[in-house]
């Protein structure tokens, strides 16, 4: 009854068919890998984010000159005052669906580099406007931030590149480098997103930016989808078999049993 299996290119179709279903097993793993590395990551970043904050300069020491990458995510509070002449908007930033940009000021400290924070979210219409008409204002005088302390954002390959040269009220990334160039001051080499403040903001806007650790669920998607393709052409080469061993052995006639 199964016979035909023996032949040739029915030998062929089934080492094709092995080597496609290792292959999506394969990459299944590959992707279950990945899975476990990301939720790993998520949660350290997670557990980062929510402890206590500590001051920022026992994070990023007043000499670095460099982001200390195993701080990254570290809740931090810096003291200083909002230089906001220098404040830019960081465009094409949603939240909640909608469109808008981040609010980006200086804060200056006495006796070390200052420290850029990321206020908060805008929506566009408020973006648009020049420094001197926004209704963001950040607190005047000397206020108490805490946040998360990030590295700065760099371009992608398909990233827009902010102009070098000019002084700009409105930049693509979190970029360190192009904000300390028409920076009165020095910067520091990390930035503070931030989730509080003392004295409060006093206008509804800027809103907190939402804290989005990595997501791990499109490696596990991705890992669930390999294996069911794995398990459809396994058992649907199977299937397929059976009812050509089933038709041959009825007298029955189906183009695959010609092979």
């Amino acid at each position: 009854m199964y016979g035909f299996l023996k032949r040739p290119l029915w030998i062929l179709s089934h080492v094709l068919v092995v080597l496609a279903v290792a292959a999506m097993v394969t990459l299944g793993l590959w992707q279950k890998s990945r899975w476990e590395l990301r939720k790993s990551q998520a949660d350290a970043i997670e557990q980062k984010a929510n402890d206590r904050a500590v001051p920022f300069a026992s994070l990023v020491p007043d000499d670095a000159t460099a982001f200390p990458v195993a701080n990254e995510y570290r809740r931090a509070v810096v003291v200083g005052t909002y230089s906001v002449a220098d404040e830019v908007v960081v465009r094409n930033r949603s939240q909640g669906g909608a469109p808008g940009a981040w609010v980006l000021t200086p804060l200056v400290r006495k006796d070390a580099p200052a420290v850029a924070v990321v206020r908060g979210w805008v929506p566009l219409s408020v973006a648009e406007k020049g420094p001197g008409q926004r209704i963001a204002a950040p607190p005047a005088g000397e206020v108490a931030v805490t946040g998360t302390i990030q590295p700065t954002q760099v371009r992608r390959t398909l990233g827009t590149s902010d102009p070098t040269g000019g002084r700009l009220e409105q930049v693509n990334r979190v970029d360190l480098d192009r904000v300390d160039q028409q920076f009165s001051g020095t910067l520091s080499p990390a930035w503070v997103l931030l989730d509080g403040q003392e004295p409060k903001q006093s206008d509804v806007l800027p809103q907190p930016v939402q804290f989005d650790p990595p997501d791990a669920s499109q490696n596990f998607s991705y890992m669930v989808q390999w294996w069911i393709f794995a398990t459809i052409a396994g058992v649907g080469y199977l299937l397929i078999l059976r009812r050509v061993a089933v038709n041959r052995a009825r007298g029955g006639q189906v183009p695959v049993t010609d092979l």
